[in-house]
């Protein structure tokens, strides 16, 4: 016994006719009525009555069929099944170059540990590709700093960093931390609205209704900040991760209490299931701070 003996059976009765299911399956009416025929010789009695002019079930046929339909239900499940699995064998993790190498460790982690696919893949691209490829699907989740994002997206918080401000050196800054509303008279070196540090900082400046002087020419990007401002180009603002060693930092603060931090989001298209999964399993994923 065979599934594609099963299958013409099954062809045979829906189109009433050996002649029409041979067309439907794409074989010749011989080999359709053989292959009934072989499958009644094993089973030892006739599926189908057989006159000139319509090919019938027969009580035995009849009793048949729904185990019929139910042996191929099982093997379309089956496929289907598998193929599921295999669209979803890969995590496909976009982030902006601004995550700390540690929240993707972390987060990697959790998913790796919770089997959500056989692989997982890194994606490091600018926000709005990545926001571009979320509406395609091409990507499951993308991390990336808050902002304001499409209607289509839905977010959560993964991680929270301090920011601070980073004087540039012709500058004498020996307080402990700087308050935001003292810095409009600053000038302040900036990188392209690519990874999501330059909207965070005008973001910030704009809550709080300081004017943001920048300098005329623009990093390639946030580890050149530093640099621009040891060559007294202007100050910069930069989360805690992205500090070096030797630069001279101070905290950034809101207000005299409320520090100014930078916070990460994990965002989801979300009409895309497999988003809403991996989101869902990223739900017990506290934002932590550095």
């Amino acid at each position: 016994m065979t599934l594609t003996q099963l299958e013409h059976v099954l062809a045979a009765h829906k189109a009433g006719s050996f002649s029409r299911a041979a067309r439907a399956c794409g074989i010749t009416q011989a080999a359709l009525s053989n292959s009934v025929a072989k499958l009644e010789e094993e089973l030892g009695d006739r599926i189908f009555s057989r006159t000139t002019r319509q090919v019938a079930l027969t009580p035995f046929g009849q009793r048949l069929v729904p185990y019929i339909e139910q042996v191929l239900g099982g093997r379309d499940a089956l496929v289907a099944a598998a193929k599921v699995q295999q669209a979803q064998s890969t995590t496909v993790l976009g982030h902006s170059p601004l995550i700390p190498s540690s929240v993707l460790t972390q987060i990697v982690g959790s998913i790796r540990d919770a089997g959500f696919g056989s692989e997982i893949r890194l994606v490091e691209e600018n926000l709005a590709d990545l926001l571009h490829r979320l509406g395609e699907h091409t990507l499951d989740l993308a991390l990336v700093p808050d902002g304001e994002y499409a209607r289509a997206f839905r977010s959560a918080p993964v991680h929270e960093e301090p920011l601070y401000y980073v004087p540039r050196r012709s500058l004498d800054a020996k307080a402990e931390a700087v308050e935001l509303k003292t810095l409009g008279t600053d000038r302040f070196v900036m990188v392209p609205d690519q990874c999501g540090l330059a909207r965070t900082t005008r973001a910030l400046f704009a809550s709080a209704s300081v004017p943001l002087q920048t300098y005329a020419g623009e990093a390639m990007g946030y580890h050149v900040l530093q640099e621009w401002a040891a060559l007294d180009l202007g100050s910069a603002i930069l989360p805690a991760s992205r500090l070096t060693t030797k630069t001279r930092a101070l905290p950034l603060m809101r207000s005299a209490k409320v520090p100014a931090t930078l916070v990460y989001r994990a965002v989801w298209h979300k009409e895309y299931a497999r988003g809403k999964q991996l989101a869902a399993l990223l739900r017990a994923y506290q934002p932590r701070r550095a």
